[in-house]
């Protein structure tokens, strides 16, 4: 008589990112284009949010620079430094918002209008597939809209749940037309942090693996905050949201596994350091669902 022995496997809860991690470029400058609002507004935006993020990394980066020339570069995680940069961050970000709603510069987008823009998006190979394989996923995204996210994957055939699709979105007016205003649920790093415990919360019944896969410094804390957190490279390698990550990571202590070069993904700790994994197509994320923790 032959035994046959069952393996036990942990549901897989997969968390994703939107821009950049589905897409292969960031959709914002869709919503510009399809809004009413001038061109000069937009640049205008564009601009300030640029030189006050550049100025504001700048600042970090000078420090960044003189610990690497004293070596004091942290060995451990610095949480609290890494806290204080991403907090300052999304401050500069949420001003940027703020700036886009006091000007109303996405008034009159139309939903016919997302639909047919969402066809024009490129995505990444294997994203749908990816998501298939898991028990359950959830995006979690800092995009403006969440019809737009609805419709880029609805073209790739992703059936989904509306409470999948963790997004901000416009407030429109009664012919379905937006007015200007954003409803913001996730804006910042420490929001999509707060939505990897809060969908945990909600799955804990069943006690999921907690995946999430992100490409950027909004990703960083729900990548930490997860079972296993991926970090999927940009398609241009040389952007500045790879960038940004690449910096945090290495100045505030965390480590690095490439995921096709590792056994297992059961450890988050490493030497006293979180461990996040890399890889730079979905088709290498679908390994890890596809095998047991």
């Amino acid at each position: 008589m032959s035994r046959h022995r069952t393996i036990f496997r942990r549901p897989i809860l997969l968390c994703v990112d939107f821009d950049e991690t589905i897409t292969v470029h960031d959709t914002t400058s869709l919503l510009f284009q399809l809004s009413s609002s001038s061109a000069s507004t937009q640049q205008q935006l564009v601009t300030q949010y640029v030189d006050e993020v550049g100025e504001f990394i700048g600042s970090y980066e000078t420090k960044w620079r003189q610990r690497e020339l004293t070596s004091s570069r942290s060995r451990t995680f610095d949480d609290a430094g890494l806290h204080e940069f991403l907090e300052g961050y999304a401050a500069v970000d949420l001003r940027s918002v703020q700036r886009v709603v006091e000007c109303r510069a996405l008034e009159g987008i139309r939903h016919q209008d997302l639909v047919k823009v969402a066809s024009s998006v490129q995505v990444r190979s294997n994203y749908a597939e990816t998501l298939a394989l898991a028990d359950d996923w959830k995006i979690i995204s800092v995009n403006w809209n969440k019809k737009l996210v609805e419709s880029v994957i609805t073209q790739a055939g992703v059936v989904h749940e509306p409470t999948q699709i963790i997004a901000n979105d416009m407030k429109a007016d009664q012919q379905g037309v937006t007015t200007g205003e954003i409803n913001v649920k996730v804006q910042s790093p420490m929001d999509k942090a707060r939505w990897i415990d809060n969908v945990r919360s909600m799955y804990a019944a069943t006690k999921p693996t907690v995946v999430y896969v992100g490409d950027s410094a909004t990703d960083l804390l729900a990548l930490l905050a997860a079972d296993v957190g991926i970090w999927i490279a940009a398609a241009n390698t040389a952007a500045s949201s790879a960038k940004l990550l690449h910096q945090l990571v290495e100045n505030y202590g965390i480590d690095l596994h490439p995921l096709m070069n590792c056994g297992s993904v059961g450890g988050r700790i490493h030497n006293d350091r979180p461990v996040l994994y890399t890889v730079t197509d979905w088709a290498q994320v679908q390994s890890i669902l596809k095998s047991p923790f």
